[in-house]
């Protein structure tokens, strides 16, 4: 079931039951979403220097026996979603590997608090999602209960695949695009995103964060409502475990640990990340004591370095294809259990509560 949307607000859809009829709601509902993000998928495989679509579905099966080992609930879920759709399961499974996912991973920043820091006491998991602008459309607040696990609420593309959300037992997955130099063929990184959602303690949340096998990784941040804050920097073949020792978090999108830089593919392509990651914690450590909502508006509407700020937006010196724009910001209240979610950038918008 669908949720009716109003102006500035994210489309809504709510399933529950096994992961298969999770799956089957979720691709009835966001069904014109997934049909644009095959379009999108099939464009960036035939294009000149692509893979070529028939070549990347078949790439792609290659690491489905791990993915199915890894979590098979996410998998029947991808069934379901196939199911709903209309779209063939070797599509949407291609979809769901890496190399198609390119709207995605551009930038983001990250903030994390324990309650220590906060007005009134609450655990906060903060997120800027920056993307190209025309996966907007593409975003849904994804409300899924399944059977014997916690309910979550996810900022997914296409209603299935999440970059950001919190669960009904206090765990959320925030987190950043890395380019690391040591890719090579296993698990998705978007599987291990839905793993952690599923999880109800903080160290089960983390080993789902970095399954071995895994052929790429976003730096996944795992936070807890009892104020357990992790930024898990991951490549294909390591990861470092960086956790908030003063209670509070800032990552944006390079390798922070000293035995991860050499993981680095290219670190001249990350001044934006280096520039977003010092304004941040610059700006937020004022804050310290009496944060709330209104701090994180404050801080992740930040146009120092514009358009390559905190708040990104298109930069038309360069090609439409490169251009990238905070297309949400989610802040998950791990206390209260619930989330402030503001369509588009922040320094425009309003954030609007949504219950887990």
């Amino acid at each position: 079931m669908a949720k009716k949307v109003a102006a500035g607000e994210f489309r809504e859809v709510f399933a529950s039951g096994s992961h298969h009829q999770i799956g089957v709601t979720i691709g009835k509902e966001c069904r014109d979403q997934a049909l644009k993000m095959e379009k999108w998928f099939k464009g960036w495989m035939n294009a000149p220097g692509g893979m070529g679509f028939q070549k990347a579905v078949a790439y792609a099966k290659k690491s489905l026996p791990l993915t199915r080992q890894f979590y098979e609930d996410s998998i029947e879920e991808l069934e379901g979603y196939a199911e709903g759709t209309g779209i063939p399961f070797d599509t949407i499974y291609a979809m769901s590997c890496d190399y198609p996912m390119q709207g995605r991973g551009k930038g983001c920043t990250d903030i994390c608090t324990n309650a220590e820091w906060t007005k009134d006491d609450v655990v906060y998991a903060v997120h800027n999602e920056d993307v190209g602008p025309d996966n907007l459309p593409s975003i849904t607040i994804a409300h899924i209960r399944p059977k014997n696990e916690p309910s979550i609420l996810g900022m997914n593309y296409g209603g299935i695949w999440p970059t950001a959300g919190m669960n009904s037992a206090g765990i959320s997955l925030t987190g950043n695009a890395l380019e690391p130099n040591d890719r090579r063929f296993g698990i998705p990184k978007s599987i291990p995103c839905r793993k952690v959602l599923s999880e109800s303690s903080i160290y089960h949340a983390l080993k789902a964060s970095m399954p071995e096998g895994r052929g790429h990784s976003f730096n996944n941040i795992v936070c807890d409502s009892n104020g357990e804050i992790y930024s898990m920097e991951g490549s294909a073949t390591t990861f470092d475990a960086l956790y908030a020792e003063e209670g509070w978090l800032i990552h944006t999108n390079h390798y922070l640990s000293p035995k991860m830089w050499k993981f680095e593919a290219n670190m001249h392509t990350r001044f934006s990340s280096i520039m977003r990651y010092n304004r941040a914690r610059r700006l937020f450590k004022k804050e310290l004591g009496k944060v709330e909502i209104s701090t994180f508006k404050k801080v992740l509407s930040d146009h120092v370095g514009y358009p390559e700020s905190i708040c990104r937006h298109p930069d038309p010196a360069l090609d439409e294809d490169d251009r990238t724009q905070t297309i949400f910001s989610v802040a998950f209240d791990l206390t209260n259990k619930c989330a402030w979610v503001c369509r588009g950038n922040p320094c425009q918008g309003e954030y609007r509560k949504y219950e887990v």
